[in-house]
């Protein structure tokens, strides 16, 4: 549930980019050509922080929520998005790996969509005084406790500390947005004009400790990078860009 924010209250956030060649964000409902997200879905960027953490696998959804963390996103990189044939193999019976084990051919070619090029950054406000400064030290000093990748393990990613700040929220009027918004917690001008392309994806936000997702958001953003304007809402100002948390 989105997090009410008192007008005067400072909040802190943790400010890094990541990277990498590929990544893949599957959409649930592309089952035999897997598609891909614009941007990182939130859990998928949970799952990145707890790689950086080390926390282990499914540990952290509740542990996160507890420590009350938000985000926002920037997309850097022009998005692009290219389409691979992949060979999948069949491996639910323990012979996919050995060809000689099985008459019938094990692989199905397959299409895959994945983001090329990519490059992110990233805001986080997390109130856990003690994973805020554990994440804030190993950011800093470029270290990661389990590798970090892009939507499946084979996006292996890289990151950079950007910085530190404190902000305040502050009421939108006509503002111009740097980062990705949530279409429920903003009202956009999405009034036509030229050389503008928005995108809108629904994404999922958060998940069960049952690997079930719970949340789902819709975010907007332009495809060519150029800031969108809201009227209404809530923004913070980070060294001269105005940035929405998710």
């Amino acid at each position: 549930m989105p997090i009410a924010v008192k007008k005067e209250e400072k909040i802190k956030l943790l400010i890094f980019d990541v990277w990498s060649d590929y990544a893949h964000y599957k959409k649930a409902e592309a089952t035999t050509s897997p598609l891909t997200h614009t941007i990182p879905t939130g859990t998928a960027l949970k799952g990145l922080i707890a790689a950086i953490l080390g926390f282990k696998r499914d540990s952290y959804y509740l542990r996160f929520e507890e420590a009350r963390m938000r985000f926002g996103v920037r997309i850097l990189n022009q998005v692009k998005k290219i389409t691979l044939n992949q060979n999948i193999l069949n491996t639910k019976d323990g012979k996919g790996f050995f060809l000689w084990d099985r008459k019938e051919n094990p692989r199905s070619p397959t299409p895959y969509q994945y983001l090329k090029d990519v490059k992110y950054r990233i805001y986080v406000s997390i109130e856990s005084q003690e994973i805020y400064n554990k994440l804030k030290q190993l950011l800093k000093e470029h270290k990661c406790v389990y590798t970090p990748y892009l939507g499946i393990s084979e996006m292996i990613a890289n990151f950079c500390f950007v910085g530190e700040t404190e902000v305040t929220v502050q009421e939108a009027d006509e503002t111009l947005i740097h980062s990705v918004i949530n279409k429920d917690k903003a009202k956009i001008n999405l009034k036509p004009r030229e050389g503008i392309r928005w995108i809108i994806e629904r994404i999922p936000l958060s998940m069960s400790e049952d690997r079930v997702v719970d949340e789902f958001i819709e975010v907007v953003f332009e495809a060519n990078l150029n800031p969108l304007q809201i009227t209404e809402g809530q923004y913070y100002n980070v060294d001269n860009d105005n940035i929405v948390l998710l």
